[in-house]
């Protein structure tokens, strides 16, 4: 699981360097919501790690929040030396309308901003904010709007953590009661097909914001966990070593192949269906394998630091040679520097967080 989680993160930073790669950004973001969903299943129906739901939630805090506070400290850091040094500030800010928004939200977007930013929570429900005839409303199309205001977030990708952290809150209520997960799943499923049908479901932010379709992903990934793996491993008896290495290989395969094909329903549905049935050998193959492990350690502050990249590797190229930003030179450089920073971000930030959240797995 750890390979396919880097596959994945980089999926989503080749999307915002500009190339469509591996899976793209949105499916990229919705297969995350399967691990999460079959992971968090595992931590608290199997596994049994917490015996207080708080311990649950402080954990969780301490993954994303230490390391999302620290790339947009440094955000913040080089959006101020953009008002600094102008001449800069194309190679420095993430968004160049960031301090345009901020002066024309209005008082409410501005609370939503500056709560947002902080406390992760609300970031998703930004993408559904606007500004129509000089008033902050929530809005169909964020598109449609007189000022682009997710250029207001520091760290533009982490509106997925919104989504991520409701999850969480509800997971420990919801997990344990399988009939209601089928049931929940089920009206997730059928509410993005009415959305589709006879509202805005088929055009973002619909199609991958909305928490409340978004959950049969998360559930998904659950029953994927508390079914199929359980089921497999019955079915399967000695084979199941063998058969997770050829699954693994066949979905990693899968991933980093699927740009190659046309995206129809069709291709869709059969990245997600296989991503379903392959999970519990993915994560098998995680446990038994260290270095698996450690690569999957580097998706997060990958996914969470990579817009930081962006601007200065796109002024850097274009000083050495106009051009190579629109090659594949530009998202590949982009890859590697973010990797570099990541390890970094991992190794003293992310593996002293992870001996305490061990600390606590433990009491």
């Amino acid at each position: 699981m750890g390979l396919i989680r880097i596959i994945l993160a980089l999926s989503v930073v080749f999307a915002h360097s500009g190339k469509y790669i591996f899976v793209g950004g949105q499916y990229a973001v919705q297969l995350f919501y399967i691990i999460s969903g079959f992971l968090i299943s595992y931590i608290i129906v199997e596994r049994k790690r917490y015996n207080k739901i708080s311990l649950f939630y402080l954990n969780r805090f301490l993954r994303l929040y230490p390391i999302y506070w620290f790339v947009a400290i440094i955000t913040l850091a080089l959006y101020a030396c953009a008002l600094l040094f102008p001449k800069l500030a194309p190679a420095l800010m993430v968004t160049p309308d960031f301090f345009k928004v901020y002066r024309e939200v209005g008082v409410n977007g501005l609370i939503l901003l500056v709560f947002s930013n902080i406390a992760l929570f609300g970031q998703d429900w930004v993408m559904f904010t606007g500004v129509r005839e000089g008033v902050f409303r929530f809005v169909t199309d964020f598109r449609q709007s007189e000022l682009p205001v997710w250029n207001g977030l520091l760290v533009p990708q982490a509106w997925t953590l919104g989504v991520e952290l409701t999850f969480y809150l509800v997971a420990p209520f919801l997990l344990h009661r399988t009939r209601l997960v089928i049931s929940l799943a089920a009206a997730s499923v059928v509410l993005r097909i009415l959305l589709i049908q006879f509202g805005p479901g088929g055009n973002d932010p619909w199609t991958y914001r909305f928490f409340p379709t978004e959950l049969a992903l998360f559930l998904g990934g659950a029953l994927s966990h508390q079914f199929l793996r359980p089921a497999y491993e019955r079915w399967l008896g000695r084979r199941y070593q063998a058969a997770t290495k050829i699954a693994t290989a066949l979905v990693v395969l899968i991933c980093v192949l699927f740009f190659t094909v046309p995206v129809t329903t069709a291709s869709t549905l059969a990245l997600f269906a296989a991503f379903l049935l392959g999970l519990p050998f993915l994560f098998s193959f995680q446990v038994g394998n260290a270095l698996d492990r450690k690569i999957g350690d580097l998706s997060y502050p990958v996914y969470i630091s990579h817009m930081i990249v962006i601007a200065p590797a796109r002024a850097a190229l274009d000083a050495l040679a106009p051009g190579l930003t629109v090659t594949l030179v530009y998202p590949v450089t982009v890859a590697i520097v973010t990797l570099a920073i990541s390890y970094v971000i991992e190794k003293y930030l992310g593996d002293p967080l992870e001996a305490i959240r061990s600390r606590i797995r433990r009491a």
